[in-house]
C-alpha cells in the first residue's frame, strides 16, 4: 500500500484513527495484534479472534482513550455487553477489538516528530509507565540506519534488558529494524507528517508488536 493511497483512503481526511495507523504500520512490516473494526452501523455477530480481547474506542478525535473509559481489557464471555456499552458511551465512533498479547518484560515507546530546526526525528525509550517515570529516551534524525538505531538503543538506561540481562530474550536487532521502518515511514510521509507515537511496543513470540499507535498529519 502506497502512502498516497493510504492518505486518500482515510475515513476522515488528514485524521487517521488507530485502525488506519496500524494498517500503515503493517504495510511497513510492523506487527500489530490481530483485530477487527466495528463501525457504528455494524451489527456485531461474533468474532473468531482468540480471547481474551481488548475493546477500544477508535476515533481520531479521542487520543487518550483510557482516561475517558474508552478501553476495556481482558474481555472474555462478556464481549457483546462490552461492545454495547462502548456504543452507548461513544455513539458515532468506530470500535476496535483485538487479541490481548500475553507478553512479559518491559515495554518500549517509539515515536517521531518534526523538529523545527532539523526536521523529522525518531525517538525511542522505555515505554508504558516507565516513560513518565524515568524519561529514558533518545533521539535521532530520520531516516535512520540499523547500525545507528542499535547505537541509539544501547544508550538507553534500560539497554541491558536488550542484551540478555538475567536471561532476557528480547531481540535488539529486530527492534532496531522496527526503528528503521518507522524512519522510512516518516520520510515517505514527507510534508504530510507531523507526529507519530507507538506505545507500548512489546516482545512476544520472537517479534516486536505495536499494541497501540497514533499519528497526526499536517
Amino acid at each position: 500500500m502506497s502512502i498516497n493511497k493510504w492518505i486518500d483512503g482515510l475515513n476522515i481526511s488528514g485524521k487517521p484513527d488507530e485502525w488506519e495507523v496500524k494498517e500503515l504500520f503493517r504495510s511497513y512490516n510492523i506487527s500489530t495484534p490481530s483485530g477487527e473494526l466495528i463501525k457504528p452501523s455494524d451489527e456485531f455477530k461474533g468474532t473468531n479472534l482468540k480471547k481474551p480481547l481488548v475493546v477500544k474506542v477508535c476515533d481520531p478525535e479521542i487520543l487518550h482513550k483510557t482516561d475517558i473509559g474508552g478501553v476495556e481489557l481482558n474481555v472474555q464471555e462478556n464481549l457483546e455487553a462490552v461492545i454495547s456499552k462502548m456504543k452507548i458511551l461513544f455513539p458515532g465512533s468506530n470500535l476496535l477489538i483485538e487479541e490481548m498479547v500475553p507478553y512479559s518484560g518491559i515495554e518500549f515507546i517509539i515515536g517521531a516528530l518534526v523538529d523545527p530546526d532539523f526536521g523529522p526525528a525518531i525517538m525511542v525509550g522505555a515505554g508504558g509507565i516507565l516513560t513518565e517515570l524515568y524519561k529514558d529516551v533518545k533521539f535521532r534524525l530520520a531516516p535512520i540506519t540499523k547500525s545507528e538505531a542499535i547505537r541509539m538503543l544501547k544508550e538507553l538506561t534500560v539497554a541491558e534488558i536488550l542484551q540478555g540481562y538475567r536471561g532476557s530474550q528480547m531481540d535488539i536487532s529486530l527492534l532496531a529494524e522496527l526503528i528503521v521502518s518507522i524512519g522510512a515511514l516518516v520520510s515517505d510521509l514527507g510534508n504530510d507528517f507531523n507526529q507519530l507515537d507507538m506505545n507500548p511496543v512489546v516482545f512476544f513470540e520472537g517479534k516486536w508488536i505495536a499494541l497501540d499507535g497514533m499519528a497526526i498529519l499536517k
